[in-house]
């Protein structure tokens, strides 16, 4: 792999953005526990990244598919069987470039297709994913700044990105803004914790309309939540990683929405705990990631 990408690579791994994943492959699955009177969600998802050398900097293809499983409570006065899953399927296009030996930049350009495919496809089940974030960096720290769009957080609009990061030593550092904020401990080389706030959600087309119990319609699915938690993550080999999520809702709220994205309905939601697993294929062997920018 040519120093290049190696050191691209390291600019996209400390913007960490659009909550898409490095790695080359990356297998994830992860549940809310349903509580009474609540609507339980379950993910599970894969990614896979191709990085390539292209003018002054690197070009990533990205592929990803994810889907949300959902168990309503009985009570629900409404007939859910046609939102019970949403699916998502998500092409990326990343450039990332490094300008001096203090910035760095990475737009991302992501049409995507998210629905719960009851009817044949239209251009309603397709959205657009996409951001620009610079980068300022030094030996110690990072800044970085910028506006991204992304619906697997479960907004439906351009939000800002602003993080912080510092490492205090070899063990620790932090990264603190929005919309994920982090401490992180190394245990040692192979054994890694974070502590951390972050956004979980989904935004999709219900390709059929849903005619409700209060006589609207239903045309978008919109679900935000916050989560609070640990990540433990182990290093298997030079390219093998596994990593585990426990954490409980600061936040949750799941709607109906209708063509003009007003809510129709909102749904029970109940904070409750989240657990989750990650499997990682590592684009970078473990003996390049001592490389400074």
């Amino acid at each position: 792999m040519s120093k290049r990408i190696v050191i691209a690579v390291f600019i996209l791994f400390s913007i960490n953005s659009f909550s898409q994943h490095t790695e080359m492959l990356n297998v994830e699955f992860g549940s809310f526990g349903k509580k009474d009177d609540a609507v339980g969600i379950s993910r599970s998802s894969i990614n896979i990244n191709f990085p390539t050398q292209f003018y002054k900097g690197v070009l990533i293809n990205g592929l990803s598919y994810s889907q949300y499983d959902l168990d309503y409570d009985s009570n629900n006065l409404m007939n859910s069987s046609s939102i019970e899953t949403f699916k998502t399927i998500n092409y990326s296009l990343s450039y990332m470039q490094k300008l001096n030996s203090n910035w760095a930049y990475v737009i991302v350009a992501s049409p995507i297709i998210s629905s719960n495919f009851e009817s044949s496809l239209t251009m309603d089940d397709v959205a657009f994913n996409g951001g620009l974030i610079f980068t300022k960096f030094n030996r110690e720290s990072k800044l970085k700044f910028g506006l991204i769009y992304n619906t697997a957080m479960g907004f439906d609009g351009p939000i800002p990105f602003l993080n912080y990061s510092r490492e205090i030593n070899d063990r620790f550092s932090y990264d603190l803004g929005f919309p994920i904020t982090k401490v992180n401990f190394k245990i040692n080389d192979r054994n890694k914790l974070n502590l951390h706030v972050k956004p979980k959600g989904f935004y999709s087309n219900i390709s059929k309309n849903l005619l409700l119990d209060n006589s609207k319609i239903a045309e978008k699915a919109k679900y935000q939540s916050f989560v609070t938690g640990i990540n433990y993550l182990h290093t298997i080999d030079n390219y093998w990683k596994v990593a585990f999520d426990v954490g409980y809702q600061l936040s949750s709220d799941y709607n109906l929405l209708d063509e003009n994205k007003n809510s129709v309905h909102n749904i029970e939601t109940k904070n409750s705990v989240y657990v989750g697993v990650n499997l990682k294929f590592d684009l970078l062997k473990k003996g390049n990631k001592n490389e400074k920018l």
